[in-house]
């Protein structure tokens, strides 16, 4: 498996000021040879970084999507959004969900053009013909949207544990649900970064360990996880970033309507039977113009997914998925015989 770190720069974005660069990690077959090429870009969760989709614990195995995709042909660039894990985090209080959307968009473009060019890294040859396929999980999914909604970053997106309606954590007792539903009710997609409080400053107590880890998962990852605090996180594990942007308004309803709205392109959404929408059957709903809506709901997985025993159903599907949405080598029907009906 090819491993190529990325570090591209954004800072046009910007006008200038401090350098701004959002890095990646490319993950690639030794040789590929898919046709179309399946690329794709994935962003993670908040809190997350780009190592969620490379997830390596001492003593388990079979925690890495990357790995799993390769080996199924697929090219899969993990990356950090601005204020994110390895990318800059100098400009937390500029970042915006329009800028993040931006942003990314200029790194998926600046990553293709390299790598259909040849000069990402020499011995990487990748076919002309490719299908891109933007996937997030959580905070990432909800990016996903916005990069397609407003710049069609992608072919095909991949919305993994986020609603476009709105996005409420769950939590062991109605209370504790109420609470955090509440603190989502402050925002508007307008709210300035500084009056973005968490959910513990607006007087909730966050289960995250409920909300995001199922309960027959390894302790000992679970601990790893978020035995050491979330929001902040005092010790940030491989997988984990310290830092996130300040962009709650994303879990406010309606925050993703008119950017989802916009989406033409299919659509997988994917859930945990544990996760952040009130009913996962009207998600599709807010996807009027998409041409292909795929709902998934994965059994015995909670809100972060990659953690969960059954993540490799929910891996299965995504490829699977993602084939049956790139068009064929020779996506074409032939002329009807003289028996039968054109």
């Amino acid at each position: 498996m090819k491993r190529i770190p990325l570090r591209i720069d954004v800072t046009e974005i910007f006008g200038g000021g401090s350098p701004q660069h959002i890095a990646g990690t490319l993950f690639a077959p030794e040789t590929v040879s898919m046709s179309p090429q399946i690329v794709m870009f994935a962003a993670p969760g908040g809190g997350y970084s780009q190592g969620y989709y490379d997830i390596r614990f001492d003593g388990l195995s079979g925690y890495s999507q990357a790995e799993h995709h390769i080996r199924q042909g697929i090219v899969l660039i993990a990356f950090d959004p601005l204020g994110v894990g390895q990318s800059s985090v100098d400009r937390l209080a500029d970042l915006t969900v329009e800028i993040l959307a931006e942003t990314g968009d200029l790194f998926v473009r600046t990553v293709m053009e390299r790598l259909l060019a040849g000069t990402l890294e020499d011995a990487l040859a990748v076919p002309d013909t490719v299908f891109v396929v933007g996937v997030g999980q959580s905070l990432g999914g909800g990016l996903t949207i916005l990069m397609q909604g407003r710049h069609a970053s992608f072919d095909a997106i991949i919305v993994l544990g986020k609603s476009a309606i709105h996005t409420q954590l769950p939590q062991p007792s109605r209370a504790q649900f109420a609470a955090t539903r509440t603190a989502t009710l402050a925002y508007t997609r307008d709210t300035p970064a500084d009056q973005q409080i968490s959910d513990e400053a607006a007087g909730a107590i966050v289960d995250y360990a409920y909300a995001f880890h199922w309960g027959t998962e390894p302790q000992a990852l679970r601990d790893a996880d978020l035995a050491t605090g979330f929001n902040p996180r005092r010790i940030t594990p491989p997988w984990g970033s310290a830092t996130m942007p300040i962009v709650r308004v994303m879990r406010a309803p309606g925050a993703l309507r008119d950017d989802a709205a916009k989406v033409t392109v299919p659509v997988l959404l994917a859930f945990g039977e544990r996760d952040v929408s009130a009913d996962v059957r009207l998600e599709a709903t807010a996807f009027p113009h998409s041409n292909d809506i795929t709902l998934l709901v994965v059994p015995r997985m909670a809100h972060m997914h990659n953690f969960a025993d059954t993540r490799a159903l929910l891996w299965r599907r995504i490829v699977d998925w993602a084939r049956s949405q790139a068009p064929a080598p020779a996506d074409t029907f032939p002329e009807p015989t003289r028996h039968e009906t054109a």
